[in-house]
């Protein structure tokens, strides 16, 4: 008879991270609803990060160790270390997975910085809405002048 051995894995950072997060919010007795009331995060992003389905931004770790009363700074470490195996595995050709680790000179920042540090698209957001209100003036004077009328002009 052959000898069957099975190969024991070790999960994952991520899967640790959402295993914490899982136990933690059941330690403490919340549901999704709950945690989405005492955190800036909607509930159906707590699922997905709770359950392992996305990686959840290192506000979100905080936050739940804030309500739930969890070592923050050993998730935040189990943050950084899945973090770093993510970032490292990311496909050739595949665009980097955006991260909201701390910038050098974060303490500095004001509270409306805080917000742009949660939100990494923030720029990119307000830029595009500079460049669309460009482009509609442009259109707009466009179209005065194509239906020739000058824009701003006095009668005399």
């Amino acid at each position: 008879m052959g000898r069957h051995t099975s190969e024991i894995t070790t999960p994952s950072p991520a899967d640790q991270l959402a295993s914490e997060l899982q136990s933690l919010k059941s330690g403490a007795g919340l549901t999704y609803a709950r945690l989405s009331e005492r955190t800036h995060y909607a509930k159906s992003s707590w699922e997905r990060w709770v359950n392992g389905k996305q990686f959840p931004p290192r506000d979100a770790v905080q936050s739940i160790a804030s309500v739930c009363g969890g070592d923050a700074e050993r998730l935040l470490e189990l943050w950084r270390l899945a973090d770093s195996r993510r970032i490292a595995f990311v496909p050739v050709g595949a665009p980097a997975p955006a991260t909201t680790a701390p910038v050098a000179g974060a303490a500095d920042r004001s509270p409306a910085g805080d917000a742009d540090a949660a939100c990494p698209h923030r720029r990119e957001a307000t830029l595009l809405r500079r460049v669309a209100l460009v482009s509609l003036a442009l259109g707009a004077g466009g179209m005065l002048a194509a239906a020739g009328r000058r824009p701003f002009r006095r009668e005399v």
